[in-house]
């Protein structure tokens, strides 16, 4: 990033990148084309937004020798550090550093009168940039929740999945219809000497729900991300035809990311295939695409589970719209907002409210750690009688 000015043009960052190189090989370090070519190969496979791997490259590509990487080292500090800081300069950073190119090697006659030699040299000044922690992520930080959390959201989403159930599990249930409990029979004859008075039967208990997982990934939701991604591993973990989709403005299938490795693994897959969390929301949208173009996915043994705060760029009603196809099609709808159960908390965002006549539940991430969650999803206050 070039210093503020009208006829200044902005340096690109492959011409900072060959400032830097120069900085280095004025310093005595032996820097050839074939050192700068590998420094720009290895800033095409490293994050240039972690400043701990860029320093790494640089140091790897450029030094040969224990004396050459403390050098590298200061001029790292110098050219890409926070200097410009100190010139009042925006946080993005930007600044000036004097450096001597190297001098054109051109063959002189012997009897040419040798000119006077400057010992600083011509100086040049080269823009560069400075680096940011707190410039945007590239990407998701997914991982890193205790093994501990993990497996009390896992109980969590069991716990999900017998509420909403709607398909059979293990065990049985007395029920008027069904298979011959042959058990149950015999013990109700002893009652009556030992004859079959009445035929008992059985059923399958319904314990188990089958998941459709919307997941919110835009910036909005960046720092609550891998607390989501944690449910959406856990539902697609205790469920075995759940779909997962996260969503911002565009709507993507992770449900194989999710499937194929363990958590540690899913995180960085998943992490690496959604897009950036930079842009807004379009829940409507994304909702109205699962609901016409996922017509056999969607169907009244599913559960749609919502996990987003609300914050819609689009048409709130949109949202509404689309959850009202969705309810007549799924056996429930679910959203887990992250600040449900926070102290004042009220739904007031617009996509929210329009989505509330649709809800079954309406969650916090906290709901899947407690044992005994509510069951009903709470309602907008009624606005006062008039007077």
């Amino acid at each position: 990033m070039t210093p503020e000015g009208p006829a200044e043009p902005r340096a690109t960052f492959l011409g900072r990148l060959g400032a830097f190189c120069t900085l280095v090989r004025n310093r005595g370090v032996a820097v050839g084309i074939g050192s700068e070519t590998d420094l720009g190969a290895a800033v095409l496979v490293i994050d240039l937004l972690d400043r701990r791997a860029f320093r790494s490259a640089c140091l790897a590509t450029l030094a040969k020798s224990p004396e050459e990487l403390e050098v590298v080292a200061e001029a790292f500090e110098e050219f890409w550090g926070t200097a410009g800081r100190g010139l009042g300069l925006p946080w993005t950073g930007a600044g000036t550093t004097v450096v001597r190119p190297a001098r054109a090697r051109t063959h002189r006659p012997a009897h040419a009168a040798r000119a006077p030699r400057n010992p600083e040299g011509p100086s040049i000044t080269v823009a560069f940039g400075t680096w940011s922690a707190t410039a945007p992520s590239s990407g998701h930080g997914l991982g890193g929740r205790p093994e501990r959390e993990l497996r009390s959201v896992r109980e969590g989403a069991r716990r999900l999945r017998s509420l909403v159930a709607t398909l059979p599990g293990r065990r049985h249930g007395r029920s008027p219809r069904g298979t011959v409990d042959v058990r149950d029979t015999l013990r109700g004859g002893l009652r009556h000497g030992g004859e079959w008075m009445e035929f008992r039967r059985q059923r399958p208990r319904l314990r188990r729900g089958e998941f459709v997982v919307m997941w919110d990934v835009s910036g909005s939701m960046r720092e609550h991300e891998s607390q989501c991604f944690a449910l959406a591993h856990a539902l697609a973990a205790v469920s075995r035809g759940a779909r997962v989709f996260a969503f911002s403005t565009n709507l993507t299938e992770v449900t194989s990311e999710l499937r194929r490795h363990s958590y540690r693994r899913a995180a960085a897959d998943v992490g690496a295939l959604i897009d950036r969390a930079d842009g807004g929301t379009r829940i409507g949208q994304s909702l109205t695409e699962l609901a016409e173009h996922s017509r056999g996915l969607v169907r009244d043994r599913s559960t749609v589970v919502l996990l987003s705060d609300g914050w819609d760029l689009g048409e709130p009603e949109r949202t509404g719209e689309a959850l009202a196809q969705l309810e007549r099609r799924a056996h429930a709808i679910v959203w887990v907002n992250p600040y449900a159960r926070r102290p004042g908390f009220e739904p007031r965002v617009g996509a929210l409210q329009s989505a509330l006549p649709y809800l079954d539940l309406l969650w916090g991430p906290e709901d899947f750690l407690r044992a005994h969650p509510p069951r009903t999803p709470p309602r907008l206050p009624t606005a006062p009688a008039p007077v």
